[in-house]
């Protein structure tokens, strides 16, 4: 356990490693998506199967900046991930059946971050970002019903 005090001098509590892992761990999972769905939309020409993508692609940047700034408050340092390299789909279709899987273990760790939070304001950013995660899986399902 350690003592954080951010750069405004404000006590934000004793937060274990594991929590700050979390965050780091979630932060990597958002910028890796975010790369992902735009690799997608250039996967295809079909306006609808675009748009439904790029509500995905752009929370996913919206939730990095999120997590970055509790982690910023909560280690009083910052920790910008870069996108690490990942697999690469051949086929939409694919992406897509893996982007659900993915949105659904998002979820699940976002919860676990959320039960660790102490501040009314940061538990409020995770119950927004588990909702538009939950979104995201839907539009998949969605979209991998009309691409099946």
């Amino acid at each position: 356990m350690f003592t954080n005090i951010n750069n405004n001098g404000i006590y934000y509590g004793d937060y274990d490693r594991k929590l700050l892992d979390l965050l780091r761990e979630a932060m990597t999972d958002e910028s890796k998506d975010h790369r992902k769905y735009g690799q997608m939309m250039e996967m295809t020409d079909n306006k609808e199967i675009i748009e439904q993508i790029q509500y995905a692609y752009e929370d996913e940047a919206k939730h990095y900046e999120m997590f970055q700034e509790i982690y910023e408050q909560l280690a009083g340092s910052n920790n910008k991930i870069l996108s690490p390299d990942q697999e690469h789909q051949n086929r939409l279709i694919d992406a897509v059946k893996a982007s659900i899987n993915a949105e659904l273990e998002a979820v699940e760790l976002y919860r676990e971050i959320r039960a660790m939070l102490r501040g009314k304001k940061y538990r409020n950013m995770l119950y927004e970002i588990i909702t538009d995660e939950q979104e995201h899986a839907t539009r998949f399902v969605y979209l991998y019903s009309m691409l099946k």
